[in-house]
């Protein structure tokens, strides 16, 4: 049986659309859709609690007893209930594979078969014992459900290819809702984190250090970008990201910027998370990326620089990696 797990948190607009699309996946096999809310105080819980009536066995509700406040610690809550089997009445006998959906994103039909199908020659490849994930490509849409971009990939410039635990630190091209994982995975999800920037970046980090990732170049489905988004999908373009900084006012560069330094804290104070997690789990070549990540907050521009080469610690393409260089802030991102 493959696990769909949907958190949802007031997404009423999109949701009884996305809901229809994972119920009628080509998958051939048991798919079991888990629906979680996260207190909305709109319509959601009654959408959920009606598909739960018209679809019966193929829909679980799990209601965690507490609001998370926030989608990170929604998905990895759910996630480490499922690794550490916490949640009553769950098939956890028929669990094989588990995949992640977003309340307001629409998945084409073969989204489910195609991740299973690469999830499972990749276990062919590395063996089950191996955590594994999976990822793919999507469609970028607006609110009203028009492509913006055949490629989400090409859309932003991201680095698809790039799976190393140092690009990871910095950069996250691994999107939640693409996400397909193996229970070898979902083993070290059992630990629920103090902090994390972003759910997905947070998987992909564990991954990549205990096991694999597998990337699909083809959307598997539509990234629809709206106003609520956390981050949002943003045309990458050296000319234009440079053209829109020079034609800020100083009021919108002071806000640009310090929006910039932010992410990079929350980087830093997730780095210090995972260390303290997983430090004593990593390998020695591991813990020396994490450990010289972790100082660039401390040491002086020249320094960092120097650090980022050698250990490839930056942002690509490349023109991010220079932007990060000389704008990467230092001391705030050792608190918190």
């Amino acid at each position: 049986m493959q696990i769909i797990v949907l958190c949802t948190y007031n997404g009423e607009k999109y949701l009884r659309e996305q809901i229809q699309s994972l119920l009628t996946q080509d998958y051939s096999g048991e798919l079991l859709l888990l629906l979680s809310d996260d207190g909305s105080t709109d319509g959601t819980r009654e959408i959920l609690q009606k598909t739960k009536e018209e679809c019966g066995e193929k829909v679980f509700l799990y209601d965690k007893g507490e609001v998370s406040g926030s989608a990170w610690k929604h998905f990895l809550m759910i996630l480490s209930a499922l690794a550490n089997q916490t949640i009553p009445n769950f098939p956890y006998e028929k669990m094989e594979y588990i995949f992640l959906s977003d309340q307001d994103d629409l998945c084409f039909p073969d989204k489910i078969s195609a991740l299973t199908e690469a999830l499972q020659e990749a276990e062919k490849r590395y063996g089950k014992s191996c955590p594994l994930l999976c990822h793919s490509d999507m469609e970028v849409i607006d609110e009203g459900g028009k492509k913006i971009a055949d490629s989400y990939f090409r859309y932003q410039k991201m680095p698809w290819k790039k799976d190393s635990f140092s690009n990871l630190l910095i950069q996250n091209h691994v999107t939640g809702a693409a996400i397909g994982i193996n229970q070898s995975l979902l083993a070290y999800l059992k630990k629920l984190p103090d902090f994390v920037y972003m759910h997905d970046q947070w998987i992909a980090l564990l991954a990549a250090v205990f096991g694999h990732i597998v990337v699909l170049p083809k959307a598997l489905y539509a990234y629809r970008q709206h106003g609520n988004n956390v981050l949002g999908a943003k045309k990458g373009s050296a000319i234009k990201e440079l053209e829109e900084r020079l034609g800020m006012s100083a009021k919108e560069k002071d806000k640009s910027d310090k929006r910039a330094e932010e992410g990079y804290f929350a980087l830093f104070r997730q780095g210090r998370e995972f260390h303290r997690l997983y430090g004593d789990a990593l390998s020695e070549a591991d813990r020396s990326v994490l450990d010289v990540f972790l100082s660039l907050g401390r040491v002086s521009r020249i320094q960092q620089i120097k650090l980022m080469l050698r250990y490839k610690i930056y942002p690509l393409p490349f023109y991010r990696a220079i932007g990060a260089m000389l704008f990467l802030p230092k001391g705030e991102g050792e608190k918190g």
